[in-house]
């Protein structure tokens, strides 16, 4: 499978991202000297600090990171590298001009793609911590990534069914109605509430 993204701007987008870099380290770490919690609750804060579409690109890296790096199954290294590669694709260059031009709010038209990304992530990362031995490092990076990834589709839920698609005026604040003299019709707008 082609990916769209040249190998030069993946290349940008891992460097810039210094959540999948904390990822590679933490699954290196043999020696479990990186595992002393500061590094797991640093991975957290910095998944949970950033928005969406950025939390996507380090979930997709950090993916990579995991199916290079670590021993999974392979039909599960495949669905994590297939959604990753998506992902890179589908963001990876709107991420780069952002960051070359310095805009923002580039995502508004994907919002409904990313949820979706973002909770296939969740549940991916998931089943990668259920297959890896209790406690291990594996075990607790997955684990952060899938309640990140959750929480991030969860914060474009709520921020989706944060507007308010009901009418302007309920049942009981409707004014009393009003008598007209003979052909006079009401303008609409009458009713509204100011």
């Amino acid at each position: 499978m082609d990916r769209m993204i040249s190998d030069t701007d993946l290349a940008r987008i891992y460097l810039s991202l210094e959540g999948p870099r904390l990822v590679r380290d933490l699954l290196l770490d043999r020696d479990g000297q990186q595992t002393d919690g500061f590094d797991l609750d640093l991975l957290a804060t910095i998944l949970s600090d950033c928005p969406p579409e950025k939390c996507l690109l380090m979930l997709a890296c950090s993916a990579g990171h995991l199916c290079d790096y670590t021993d999974i199954e392979p039909a599960l290294k495949l669905a994590l590298k297939m959604l990753a590669g998506d992902v890179l694709d589908d963001y990876g260059p709107i991420y780069l001009a952002q960051m070359k031009l310095q805009k923002t709010n580039e995502y508004e038209a994907q919002i409904i793609y990313m949820q979706e990304d973002l909770e296939g992530f969740s549940e991916l990362f998931a089943l990668a911590g259920d297959l890896s031995p209790s406690e291990s490092t594996q075990y607790r990076v997955c684990a952060i990534l899938s309640d990140q990834a959750m929480s991030q589709a969860e914060f474009l839920t709520d921020e989706e069914s944060g507007i308010d698609y009901s009418p302007d005026l309920s049942g009981e604040d409707r004014p009393s109605l009003i008598l007209f003299s003979n052909n006079v019709v009401p303008f609409p707008g009458l009713y509204r509430k100011q």
